[in-house]
């Protein structure tokens, strides 16, 4: 029969976690059994009797309405300090644009752009070979960068690409590419 953490002991983790949290740390299931086998210790459970399985720290998570999430946002900074940064960056640009009487402001960024991407996992027959082969050319991922861009009036600009290729090695080729294209191949 297994033996599981007294109910105060399971309470005074979830606080550990949810303060752990709330401090920004993350917090890993093996964390979280090293507290609980702290825990079962003082609590007088002998260590072979309580091993904070993988099914307790199923039941924890369940019991105290915890789940696993993937990492989203990784700083040092919290939701209120980014949001008092915006508000001083916007007062900044206004006062720029007044003192300057600055008709129009131009926004741009780039982001990257898949495609040909090849996912990952996909449905097989449960019986028969474990190996699964996908007909590719080798690269599971072609990538470029897409260059966007509005003003402050509300228009768009078109999407501008940007496409990279490696570098030729022949030293001829490569006075030509910056002579007559600016450092760039004769094709992109």
């Amino acid at each position: 029969m297994a033996t599981t953490l007294p109910r105060a002991s399971e309470e005074q983790l979830a606080q550990w976690v949810l303060s752990m949290r709330t401090d920004g740390v993350p917090v890993t299931p093996r964390m979280i059994q090293v507290m609980a086998l702290e825990m079962a210790i003082d609590a007088g459970i002998d260590e072979r009797a309580f091993t904070a399985s993988w099914s307790w720290f199923q039941g924890f998570k369940k019991r105290f309405k915890f789940t696993l999430r993937a990492r989203t946002r990784i700083g040092q900074d919290s939701q209120g300090d980014g949001e008092e940064a915006l508000g001083t960056f916007a007062a900044r640009v206004a006062q720029v644009v007044r003192d300057n009487n600055i008709d129009v402001v131009y926004n741009a960024d780039q982001t990257g752009v898949n495609y040909e991407y090849l996912p990952t996992k996909t449905l097989n027959a449960k019986v028969g070979e474990h190996t699964v082969w996908v007909k590719c050319a080798g690269i599971t991922k072609d990538r470029t960068t897409a260059m966007v861009m509005a003003d402050s009036t509300g228009k768009k600009y078109r999407v501008f690409l940007v496409l990279k290729t490696k570098a030729s090695k022949v030293k001829g080729v490569v006075q030509e590419n910056l002579t007559q294209r600016h450092g760039f191949g004769k094709t992109v």
